[in-house]
């Protein structure tokens, strides 16, 4: 029996390995290196590739959050006044979740948006995701300004990108 529990817990601490010290960042303040897969389960994308010298938002949302989809629908009404953000969505589902949220607030047609699943739970690992959505923004210089559960006001989130 002793057998099976030192077994059991062997299993459950492989399936959330740390990330490896190589692949995140030295300054825990700094944006870390997240890969999401993206909906066509084939492309990839980096953060390190976002856009340089812009403020940053990384959007932990879930499949089924009302407020994650509530907050969504708000941003893609008003996203003429988060152009000059880079905004990265990501995904804490599927891959099918990750289709269904493109697909219904089209999202990648703005240049400034990716949105992604993160298959390597770096997110999660780096900071805990603990419920949605999870807003964590950063400055210019990719260091950490704040994080926020729950959702936000536009004016908010303006106001934080511009303080």
């Amino acid at each position: 029996m002793k057998q099976l529990l030192v077994l059991f817990a062997l299993g459950l601490a492989s399936c959330t390995q740390a990330p490896h010290a190589d692949n995140m960042p030295k300054d825990p303040k700094a944006l870390p290196p997240i890969v999401l897969l993206k909906g066509d389960t084939v492309s990839k994308f980096n953060t390190d590739s976002l856009a340089k010298g812009r403020p940053t938002l990384l959007y932990f949302y879930g499949p089924g959050c009302k407020p994650c989809d509530t907050m969504s629908q708000k941003m893609a009404a008003a996203m003429d006044t988060l152009k000059d953000i880079n905004i990265v969505f990501i995904s804490a589902g599927s891959f099918h979740d990750v289709k269904l949220y493109q697909e219904r607030y089209k999202f990648e047609q703005f240049p400034n948006v990716k949105l992604g699943l993160d298959y390597n739970n770096v997110f999660f690992r780096f900071y805990g995701g603990q419920a949605y959505p999870l807003l964590v923004f950063y400055d210019k210089n990719r260091q950490i300004k704040r994080a926020n559960y729950g959702s936000l006001p536009l004016d908010t989130v303006r106001a934080i990108i511009d303080k």
